[in-house]
């Protein structure tokens, strides 16, 4: 199996902005390493897993940092 064909995953995780969708695929990471397979046409192995469950829990804490900072911005900005 080449894996010539599979992307860096945090940039393809890069993509996914919406907070919620990004847990719902944490959530049933089963599906999701189906989902990637099937996007990708290959069998992924143990190692590939890893690097994807890593690179999207990194992607939920991103997304979830931002989300706080915006908030507290909002909330600052109550107070100018």
């Amino acid at each position: 199996m080449s894996h010539s064909k599979l992307p860096d995953w945090h940039k393809y995780w890069s993509k996914f902005t919406d907070i919620n969708e990004l847990q719902l695929r944490s959530s049933d990471i089963d599906e999701t390493l189906k989902s990637i397979e099937k996007e990708f046409e290959c069998k992924l192995m143990s190692g590939d897993h890893l690097l994807i469950i890593e690179a999207l829990e990194n992607r939920i804490e991103e997304v979830k940092s931002r989300l706080s900072i915006h908030k507290s911005g909002i909330q600052a900005d109550l107070f100018e």
